[in-house]
This record gives structure tokens, sequence and C-alpha cells, in this order.
């Protein structure tokens, strides 16, 4: 399989498991991680001279969480894909992030090759959601 080249920013507020998705990403060639954060409000800060192609972002964050990260990435930089990955795999919180405009949503519990999965993907301007909460969508 070929992979794309892309740049990628990654927002949680749980620093060991942002540390440990950082060293797998590692292992991508094709991944080039430009900035990470514990918030949306710093990672915002960091990318807006940089942007990536992907955002990564936690769903729930102190200071400036998923969503309204989200809202303003979507807004101000409609060309910036949006991927959140969250441990909550509720229908009705994923439909409702389709919604708000995100670009794909994995769970925390996916395997690493379903991330670069998840990447490639919404690098090649489709959307992404995980194998096990996909079925169940109405979009």
């Amino acid at each position: 399989m070929h992979f794309q080249a892309l740049t990628l920013a990654v927002a949680d507020d749980h620093t060991l498991f942002r540390k440990g998705v950082l060293e797998i990403l590692k292992t991508y060639p094709e991944i080039t991680v430009i900035a990470d954060a514990g918030n949306g409000a710093e990672l915002i800060e960091k990318i807006e001279g940089n942007l990536p192609d992907v955002v990564m972002l936690d769903l729930e964050m102190p200071e400036m969480d998923g969503i309204a990260t989200s809202r303003y990435l979507l807004s101000k930089y409609p060309d910036v894909k949006v991927l959140v990955v969250s441990m909550y795999g509720e229908e009705s919180l994923v439909e409702k992030l389709l919604e708000e405009g995100v670009h794909g949503y994995l769970l925390k519990s996916s395997e690493p090759e379903e991330l670069r999965e998840a990447l490639q993907t919404l690098k090649s301007g489709n959307g992404y959601f995980s194998h096990t909460i996909k079925d169940g969508l109405h979009f």
C-alpha cells in the first residue's frame, strides 16, 4: 500500500496517552508530527503559523475541548482535516460531531494500524469512522 506524506498535530490532555501515540507515529515514516498539546487552546497557538494536514483531537480536554477546537479549526481553516479520538463510542455523539463537520472519529481502543488508516483516509479527502461504530451511523 502506498502511504501519502502528511503533517499532523495532536491534542490530548492525557500526557501518557499522547506521548504513547507520538511514539507509535514515529514508526510511520510518512507522518510528520508538527505539534502536540494538552488542550485545544494550546494546540491552536502552536499551529496557527504552520497548519497541519490533519489535527487529532481528544474529545474531553480542559480549557478548550475537542468540540470547541474543531469548531474553531473548521471555521477558520476549512482545509485542515479533524479527527476526534475518544473512548466514547455512542452513535448519537458521533452523529453530533458529524453535524459539526468533523472528518473522522476513532476510538482510543483502536489498534495503531487503524489510526494510520484513519489518517491516510482523511488525507485523501474522505471521512473515517472506527470500524466498531460506523455500521450504526446514519449519514
